[in-house]
């Protein structure tokens, strides 16, 4: 009998009617890698943490090989499957993409910056994942850097073996909750689940830089922007609303 297509179960955790739809023409205009069937699988539920969970299971009923996750607010490459499947036949056990941060990151306090963390020395043995770390332990990786290993990122765009969540404990996803009197949360249950399969279970995982995506937003705009803006209007070499255009 032949061997049937391996599957790649790609997970948008949001259940929203109000998704942004470029990112909807944009993945169902991804190129399909050929011997793969692909399915999308959106989650539900009241938190980030319970949206995840949820559409990884039905991924994993579903009986995908690989799962792969996209934020419901991200424009990818239409190749962005190909690319993120050919790290892992080259031997990675997870592949991820970084999107640009909406908003300031703690870090450096640079606006809209790309990361990821590389661990490169001794980490807490209590579960923290980057608190309580000391800075010369973590290397910060960027755009400009290489391709290389990495240790924590978000799920924004990762790709990863389904056989990793055989050895995790679930939930898979949690919330960690402020004692602040008014239940807040920490945004980290993306990143500490990427650091209990490497750090904890010893996944490899690669950061490719190569693959550029686009991270949507939407913010108030003042009379400044007039000129802040004005390649919105085509007049120079870089148009943000021609490059949205190759996303679509």
């Amino acid at each position: 009998m032949a061997k049937g297509k391996s599957k790649i179960g790609v997970c948008v955790p949001w259940d929203t009617p109000f998704m942004w739809s470029a990112p909807a023409f944009n993945m169902m205009n991804w190129e399909r890698p050929e011997g793969y069937d692909v399915r999308f699988f959106n989650g539900a539920g009241w938190c980030p943490a319970a949206r995840h969970n949820q559409a990884v299971d039905k991924a994993l009923t579903w009986g995908a090989d690989l799962v792969m996750f996209n934020g419901p607010d991200h424009l990818c490459p239409f190749d962005i499957l190909p690319k993120m499947l050919a790290r892992i036949n080259e031997g990675w056990d997870i592949v991820h993409v970084m999107p640009p941060s909406r908003g300031v990151v703690g870090v450096d306090g640079t606006p809209f910056k790309a990361l990821s963390y590389k661990v490169v020395g001794p980490i807490p043995k209590d579960g923290a994942v980057l608190g309580g770390t000391p800075p010369s332990s973590i290397k910060v990786l960027s755009y400009n850097d290489e391709p290389q290993e990495s240790h924590i990122c978000g799920t924004g765009d990762i790709m990863m073996k389904a056989a990793i969540f055989e050895g995790l404990q679930k939930p898979y996803f949690e919330e960690a909750i402020k004692k602040d009197g008014k239940y807040s949360r920490y945004p980290v249950m993306d990143s500490t689940f990427v650091h209990r399969c490497t750090i904890e279970s010893g996944a490899r995982m690669f950061c490719d830089t190569t693959i550029k995506l686009i991270h949507l937003d939407v913010f108030a705009i003042d009379e400044t922007y007039t000129e802040r803006f004005k390649d919105k209007t085509g007049q120079f070499d870089w148009c943000p609303s021609k490059e949205i255009s190759k996303y679509v």
